[in-house]
């Protein structure tokens, strides 16, 4: 477990090769750039010991790794294009990693004119060379995880709105993974991936309660950039069995076998909000029979969304939680008739209002839907979960005290007043199927126990002390009119 001094040496380290970057790009456009240095150093400081990491090595090259000839040749010309070589070879020597570094070019215009760009790149190579990155220790993989993650975080701050779409919070992906409770082995499916964080973080709880066996994991994101740092996340948290596909997931599901959808035991996504173009014209068609519950709008694609991971979900036992918008909960027309649907097959489990401003670069409260093929009852937990967190400047986050509390109520599945109320089918029915917590979890003003007899000695000392201030303003005014 790195320690916070760790992970304060860490940050400091990465900001001194943003601070290179400044400048000359911005950190969010050499994102990737930055990630290849970090994984390059990390299978380097592997090769030694884990052939899984194997790097090429030169027969002329002694006993030094790929990263540390780079190093020791940061101030040659061709620098850019001797990194651009090792990458290629790390993607030849490792399948997970094909393909992850198409956009990284280091010997590109992008990090400005030669003479800049190598002195960019020398600094980066010095950055990355520093003892913080030294991943041939026991605590290597927890040491590189945290940095890539660090890296993934401040480039979805610097990608502005379009960060949401690739970055799911880490204290929302510590939520969900305690919700569904993923087990050791189990498939865990997400057709929106990202950067891989909600996979990854349900892999970790397995492990965290296991002999050390993660799940299985499969991924498909749209965005070829996204997919190659979803690779690279993969990668340096060492689930080096992950499958990852490239596509898009509504239009053109990757994750399939035998003609049919993949079934996972656990469905994990934060999909992105309001989609319009997502293929609605050919959904009535589905080869897959997503939409048998019926056709999302054309105007967003939210819904089919949840109706694609609820066809993904394994008979029995499967489960999934997904991120939507308020309005997911409550908007008539075609929504509501797949939510009727859903609700009627007994699927909703649980609605979980969440604070505003948790996602990057947006304002919009969330909240969490969580679906089961194993509900043991006929009714709905409800959990208002939006007023406890921790405030800041640009966006919210949820303390370990506030995912203590979710879990535990999900778990008990009992009402707590002003929190939490279970509901059941025939009333939500009756309500037009409306799944908006605040219809059914009402907020519980504080009382204050008042002493009268304390008020009202304060009262009269008040005014006895306003008597005193009149009458000394009065003799004021007649000693001014008396000058």
């Amino acid at each position: 477990m790195l320690d916070p001094e760790a992970k304060h040496a860490i940050r400091e380290a990465l900001w001194r090769g943003f601070d290179s970057v400044r400048g000359v790009a911005d950190v969010g456009e050499v994102r990737d750039h930055l990630l290849a240095l970090l994984v390059l150093k990390y299978a380097s400081d592997h090769t030694a010991d884990n052939a899984n990491y194997a790097v090429a090595l030169d027969a002329d090259a002694g006993s030094l790794t790929p990263f540390e000839r780079l190093l020791d040749a940061k101030h040659m010309s061709d620098i850019g294009h001797r990194i651009d070589r090792a990458l290629a070879d790390l993607e030849m020597q490792h399948p997970l990693l094909q393909d992850a570094f198409q956009n990284v070019r280091f010997d590109s215009s992008l990090l400005g004119d030669p003479k800049q760009r190598q002195h960019l790149i020398a600094d980066l190579l010095s950055c990355f060379g520093l003892p913080e990155f030294d991943f041939r220790n026991g605590a290597r993989a927890e040491a590189a995880g945290f940095a890539c993650e660090t890296l993934i975080s401040q480039a979805a701050v610097a990608a502005g709105k379009r960060g949401a779409e690739f970055f799911t919070p880490p204290e929302v992906s510590r939520l969900i993974a305690g919700l569904l409770q993923p087990a050791a082995g189990e498939s865990v499916g997400d057709p929106c991936c990202g950067s891989g964080t909600l996979l990854l973080t349900c892999s970790a709880f397995a492990r965290a309660r296991s002999s050390g066996e993660g799940c299985q994991l499969f991924g498909q994101e749209k965005n070829g950039s996204t997919w190659a740092l979803a690779k690279i996340n993969m990668f340096v948290h060492e689930e080096l069995a992950a499958q990852l596909a490239w596509g898009d997931t509504l239009k053109d599901p990757r994750l399939v076998a035998g003609g049919q959808l993949q079934r996972f035991d656990v469905v994990v996504s934060s999909p992105p909000f309001n989609v319009k173009d997502w293929g609605q014209e050919a959904a009535a068609a589905d080869p897959y029979g997503r939409y048998r519950r019926g056709v999302p709008p054309r105007s967003t694609a939210d819904y089919a969304f949840i109706s694609h991971m609820v066809e993904t979900l394994k008979p029995g036992h499967g489960r999934m939680a997904v991120v939507v918008t308020h309005g997911v909960l409550f908007r008539s027309g075609a929504e509501l008739q797949i939510r009727r649907q859903l609700l009627e097959e007994n699927l909703v489990d649980a609605v979980i209002a969440l604070p505003a401003k948790l996602l990057p670069n947006t304002s919009l409260p969330i909240a969490l839907l969580v679906l089961r093929k194993d509900k043991g009852d006929e009714q709905v937990l409800f959990i208002d979960a939006s007023r406890q967190f921790e405030h800041g400047k640009t966006q919210n986050q949820l303390r370990d005290e506030d995912l203590a509390e979710i879990e535990a109520t999900y778990a008990a599945r009992a009402d707590v007043e002003g929190y939490a109320r279970l509901v059941s089918l025939e009333d939500i029915l009756q309500n037009d199927c409306n799944l908006n917590v605040v219809r059914y979890v009402e907020a519980v003003e504080p009382v204050y126990q008042v002493d009268l007899e304390a008020l009202r000695a304060e009262r009269a000392q008040l005014r006895a002390e306003l008597d005193g201030l009149e009458s000394r303003f009065a003799s004021l005014i007649q000693e001014v009119g008396r000058g």
